[in-house]
């Protein structure tokens, strides 16, 4: 699972017990003795800190309302003592309550993804997936959704990825301000900011108007013979300060060892990565915002999917391009409760063509759709188009590769893991989750999780990692039968 459910929960949580409010995290509910001791860990926290001035670090992940759960609600009307960081904020009248409050950076690197990375065959194509990707990777991020806790409280978001990216804001306050000339706009950790594909169908509307390139370290990537996009996304990397390493090691590391920490110490959701210098590896995408599963089966299904939705992108040459301003909103409605049943995301309508669109309205491109239709398809009719779904694309490209029946039956038992969290068949991680707190005998209604409640959820979560049970008869959905509720 992405994260221990009680981790920073108010009380003891660990074994033994370990003291808050240490030297270096300085967190109330986060001790220093959970602290990695890889050394480039301590130097981003740091370095993090101090590109802060110093500011608090706010992590605020919305609570979820339960039948008994005080509201408005803040932790102080629940348990004997304060969240500090909520009561400071409330004090600035900034939106603190119906909010759980997290105050260290180390609550955004505890939560796990399942990272998938792919070598592609050269720059074009990289770059190209890497763009296909970035539209994708919302709908595969509430499929996969998994973490519906935060601190012992169940939260009203499914996913890890908000949580993580507020631990890791280390914007100055300069930066933050609005109206002020600035080369950094951004988070470190966010969705990917913008399209960088060479491709004919990249239509430059799609990219975001307000994004701040710095024209100086632009027009110099330029003048050594990138080409403008590709030089507009290095540019936004060089501006970005060095947090993994200490000005000793600035000075120390030369041209591509230097660019790729530079660059490790940013967290898009989908990564354009360099060749390795010793050129073993070349240019790869890697797929970022996937939760991590509860079984190594899910992993696998996700994994492959992720390959063969490339592979599948390649063989039929698909275009699935809408506005980088959608992309990002549909990272948004990804975190919602059972974002994969209950909301709709923008889709582009026709994926395989080659047509010039390059004069019709972008708006006419795409349509919102629920995940079920973007991955199993839709039936056309008078009141909507057909769409043929990715997971037959899929097993049509399975077909025209000349697979054996065999090979296909066995990835087939993969894909049906898609198949059935997207149309209802099976629950995901953080529905399942919800239903078994919801439904353990000790808990309040709330929302809580609890220590009993907690360690109940864990022994089956150990059983289906040993194997002793299946995920899917574990998730499977007993009141949609036939996948539909």
């Amino acid at each position: 699972m992405p994260e221990f459910p009680r981790i920073g929960a108010p009380g003891t949580y660990t074994d033994p017990a370990l003291p808050n409010d240490g030297v270096v995290l300085q967190s109330q509910f986060m001790p220093d003795g959970m602290l990695s001791d890889y050394e480039r860990y301590g130097t981003i926290h740091d370095n993090m800190l101090h590109r802060r001035r110093k500011r608090p670090v706010r992590v605020k992940v919305p609570i979820f309302k339960d039948t008994k759960t005080p509201w408005p609600w803040r932790e102080s009307r629940q348990f004997p003592h304060k969240n500090e960081a909520q009561e400071s904020d409330a004090k600035k009248h900034e939106q603190a309550e119906n909010h759980i409050f997290g105050d260290s950076m180390a609550f955004g690197p505890t939560a796990c993804g399942l990272q998938v990375t792919m070598q592609m065959n050269d720059l074009a194509q990289c770059r190209y997936i890497h763009d296909q990707l970035c539209v994708l990777a919302p709908i595969i991020m509430a499929l996969s959704a998994a973490t519906p806790f935060f601190r012992g409280f169940l939260t009203d978001w499914d996913l890890r990825w908000n949580q993580a990216a507020s631990a890791i804001e280390d914007r100055t306050p300069q930066e933050l301000q609005p109206g002020v000339k600035r080369s950094v706009t951004r988070p470190r950790w966010s969705s990917t900011p913008m399209f960088i594909s060479s491709d004919p169908r990249m239509r430059p509307e799609y990219n975001s108007n307000d994004i701040e390139i710095n024209a100086s370290r632009k027009k110099r990537l330029e003048e050594a013979g990138m080409d403008s996009l590709l030089a507009s996304h290095y540019a936004n990397i060089i501006s970005r300060d060095p947090i993994a390493m200490t000005k000793d090691e600035v000075k120390s590391y030369q041209d591509v060892e230097l660019f790729d920490i530079l660059h490790s110490a940013i967290w898009p959701h989908v990564d354009f990565k360099l060749p390795s210098k010793d050129g073993k590896a070349g240019w790869r995408v890697e797929f970022r915002p996937s939760e991590i599963q509860l079984s190594d089966f899910d992993n696998a299904a996700f994994g492959i999917f992720i390959v063969l939705c490339s592979r599948a992108i390649l063989h039929f040459d698909l275009n699935l391009y809408i506005p980088m301003s959608k992309v990002a909103e549909n990272m948004e409605r990804a975190h919602t409760r059972n974002a994969v049943r209950n909301e709709k995301f923008f889709f582009r309508r026709r994926l395989q063509t080659r047509e010039d669109t390059s004069h019709d309205d972008i708006k006419e491109e795409y349509t919102p759709m629920t995940v079920d239709e973007i991955i199993n398809g839709r039936t056309g009719n008078s009141q909507v188009g057909h769409f043929t779904g990715l997971l037959p694309l899929i097993q049509l490209y399975m077909r025209e590769q000349g697979i054996s029946p065999e090979e296909e039956s066995e990835i087939t038992k993969y894909l049906k893991v898609i198949r059935c969290r997207a149309n209802g068949e099976l629950l995901t991680p953080a529905t399942w989750m919800r239903q078994f707190v919801h439904s353990h005998k000790d808990y309040q209604q709330d929302s809580i999780v609890s220590e009993t409640v907690c360690y109940d959820l864990l022994k089956v979560v150990k059983d289906l990692g040993d194997g002793k049970l299946h995920s899917v008869d574990v998730l499977r959905n007993r009141e949609a039968p036939n996948g539909r509720e």
